[in-house]
């Protein structure tokens, strides 16, 4: 993964969103960039003509040129016509639809890492694996496979052996990543409990700790842990809460 200047790995859920800028988008993609994030989180789909964009849900609602509200099933249109669209209305081109080639080449001029959610399961995991690799992203991303287990991370590693991935702490149990080769140093575990005992149960597994929908309010408590990767809502400023938890570490 990317050498990091602090021990955890900050990573921007679908961006960082501002007023005039959508989740998910190359603009929230660069804002977070700018404001220091290591990661970003996005989410594959794949369009009826075969473009595999990012967008959370298998539909996407924004506006059409005349300001009108739209929504398409991604599996059912061609990307042509989703990139017309503008998830704000009156938006400009940096708040349309991207493809995940877009957000793969700007990750890696910014230097940041990606988390890709695959929303198809292994549907589409190898051409994503693939896309990754061909854009110098090898070892620099991390793949939610959403229950896909080690039928997915097999294929994926098969494409880029220094990938790694993440799920929940039922997904990646010792028992259902067995055979995966050194599956603890490539598995992180994702959870917003930061109670005692579900922690113990994440680091006995041997995955590495991902806290996920971090705040100003429960990020002190995230950090008694010790996360390897700490995740903040799109909304969440991120930049203000890491400085806060460096500058107060030993406190807490």
């Amino acid at each position: 993964m990317k050498k990091l200047s602090k021990t955890w790995i900050s990573s921007a859920h679908q961006g960082f969103v501002t007023e005039g800028i959508h989740s998910n988008t190359l603009a929230a993609y660069m804002l977070a960039a700018k404001k220091g994030a290591d990661m970003i989180e996005t989410d594959e789909r794949t369009t009826k003509d075969g473009v595999i964009i990012v967008n959370h849900d298998p539909s996407v609602k924004g506006f059409d040129e005349n300001g009108e509200p739209v929504e398409y099933v991604i599996s059912e249109t061609d990307y042509s016509d989703i990139a017309k669209l503008r998830l704000i209305r009156n938006g400009g081109p940096e708040n349309r639809v991207p493809t995940l080639l877009e957000v793969l080449n700007l990750t890696y001029f910014t230097g940041m890492c990606i988390n890709i959610d695959l929303k198809e399961g292994i549907a589409h995991a190898a051409d994503v694996a693939r896309m990754a690799v061909s854009c110098g992203m090898r070892g620099r991303t991390v793949y939610a496979t959403n229950g896909s287990g080690k039928a997915a991370i097999d294929l994926i590693l098969s494409i880029d052996p220094d990938a790694k991935f993440i799920d929940t702490k039922a997904n990646f149990t010792k028992e259902k990543l067995s055979g995966v080769k050194d599956y603890p140093s490539k598995c992180f575990v994702y959870t917003g409990d930061f109670s005692d005992g579900n922690i113990a149960e994440i680091r006995g597994s041997g995955c590495m700790l991902a806290a996920i929908s971090l705040n100003a309010e429960n990020a002190a408590d995230a950090f008694r842990h010790h996360p390897d990767m700490a995740e903040y809502p799109h909304t969440s400023d991120f930049e203000t809460i890491d400085k806060d938890i460096l500058s107060g570490w030993t406190t807490i």
